[in-house]
């Protein structure tokens, strides 16, 4: 097998990113090696899309539930609500539903996910996060109050979004500083929404196996 013609099939610098890691790690250029983290980092972007699938819908819908305990079950053609979101949040909405609006349940997957965690915002704390984050989120920490939940959804979100991103683009993860954050808060965000979810996706999530026999 030819290391050299796959590295040029590749591009030599998206490739590079490989070899110079792994370089750093042994103190010599080992093509071999710098395939197999290459392979690695991709088996490892292919097994986390069944937890990122199962989080960003969950997501979608605890988000959409809480508005519309706030604001009906049409809350996409609520003005009221249109009018409480900033001007890049509405007009993505606006966008949306004027393409060919048919309900909530086909809207909710047209939107980008950075709306939904948009909704995330300290912006929305008073109209829709501390009077229903627990309606949304039941099993989060009684001990927490409902801006401190809302805030370490947010910040997961961002995370896990951003991570996923890279994952959907073929893009390197094995050196990601939040490698080994994305699953967790997927787990836990999972957990106060819905326990039996949450373990129905742990048991058949194989990235932690992936994650215990790293490359470098």
């Amino acid at each position: 097998m030819s290391h050299t013609a796959i590295e040029q099939t590749l591009s030599v610098k998206r490739f590079s990113t490989y070899r110079q890691a792994v370089i750093a790690e042994d103190g010599i250029d080992r093509s071999a090696k710098a395939l197999q983290l290459y392979e690695w980092n991709a088996e490892l972007s292919s097994r986390f899309f069944f937890p990122l699938h199962i989080y960003e819908v969950a997501m979608r819908n605890a988000i959409s539930d809480a508005i519309t305990i706030r604001y009906g079950q049409d809350w996409p053609t609520n003005t009221v609500f249109q009018n409480s979101l900033n001007d890049s949040d509405k007009g993505a909405l606006l966008s949306a539903i004027n393409r060919d609006y048919q309900g909530v349940g086909k809207l909710l997957p047209e939107m980008k996910f950075v709306w939904f965690e948009n909704m995330l915002t300290r912006r929305h704390d008073g109209r829709i996060w501390k009077p229903y984050i627990a309606q949304a989120f039941p099993n989060a920490p009684t001990t927490m109050t409902p801006q401190d939940i809302r805030k370490a959804l947010k910040e997961a979100c961002y995370i896990i979004r951003k991570f996923r991103n890279r994952c959907g683009h073929h893009e390197p993860i094995f050196n990601n500083a939040t490698l080994h954050d994305v699953y967790p808060f997927i787990v836990q965000s999972l957990d106060w929404r819905c326990v039996h979810t949450q373990q129905w996706m742990n048991k058949k999530q194989s990235v932690t196996e992936l994650l215990a026999n790293q490359i470098i």
